[in-house]
């Protein structure tokens, strides 16, 4: 695929920016045990990350997910952004698609004040012009609605504008906005789900982006 009409970049954050993976684990836990359930292990709740919470309560639990969102909101005030740790080359790559003059944005499940954060402590807030996450969407991914917000919010189309994420559900959300995608192999999501989905280019790591996008 030729990547030559491109200007905008749409990042999903988990498991393609950043691994806040610790965080929502705490998060997951306290919420569990609050509302009365069973704890899950790291590797339960990993394969859930990038996917909407509400899909990982519903296997975990049959009591109320808005009591579990509380919990796990209040406790996410303090883990998520503490353990967000940018993935290898998510800096280099951020710093050096925007010196080269592409515009960027994030789309992702995280909400609002979380995704700020995370640009706050990585100071990558002169450098993101967009971002909008579950709070700022009524559906999210595989809902196209994130994406096409942003789309509209970089005033780009579908020839100029290109998502890169982690997950399925990124490939899928991407897939329903028209948009071209390239997905980075990550640690979460199910295995072979990224695959199933068929993205347009798959990548091992985020810095071969930039051998990609000139």
């Amino acid at each position: 695929m030729n990547f030559d009409s491109i200007k905008n970049l749409i990042f999903d954050l988990d498991g393609t920016l950043i691994d806040s993976s610790e965080g929502v684990i705490e998060a997951t836990n306290f919420g569990l045990r609050a509302i009365g359930d069973k704890e899950r292990t790291g590797d339960e709740i990993k394969k859930f990350i990038g996917y909407p919470l509400k899909e990982m309560f519903d296997s975990f639990s049959k009591e109320s997910y808005s009591e579990f969102w509380d919990h796990f909101q209040f406790r996410a005030k303090e883990s998520m952004v503490a353990s967000a740790i940018a993935l290898d080359g998510a800096d280099r790559v951020v710093r050096e698609l925007s010196a080269r003059g592409y515009n960027l944005s994030i789309g992702t499940t995280k909400i609002r004040i979380h995704i700020e954060k995370i640009m706050q402590k990585y100071g990558w807030t002169d450098l993101i012009q967009f971002y909008a996450g579950a709070d700022d969407v009524k559906n999210v991914k595989p809902h196209p609605e994130v994406f096409l917000q942003l789309l509209d919010k970089l005033s780009g189309s579908t020839s100029n504008t290109l998502v890169i994420g982690d997950t399925a559900n990124d490939v899928y959300a991407a897939h329903r906005a028209s948009l071209p995608i390239i997905a980075v192999k990550s640690p979460f999501g199910r295995d072979g789900d990224l695959e199933i989905s068929k993205p347009d280019l798959m990548i091992e790591r985020l810095d071969d982006l930039l051998d990609i996008l000139k």
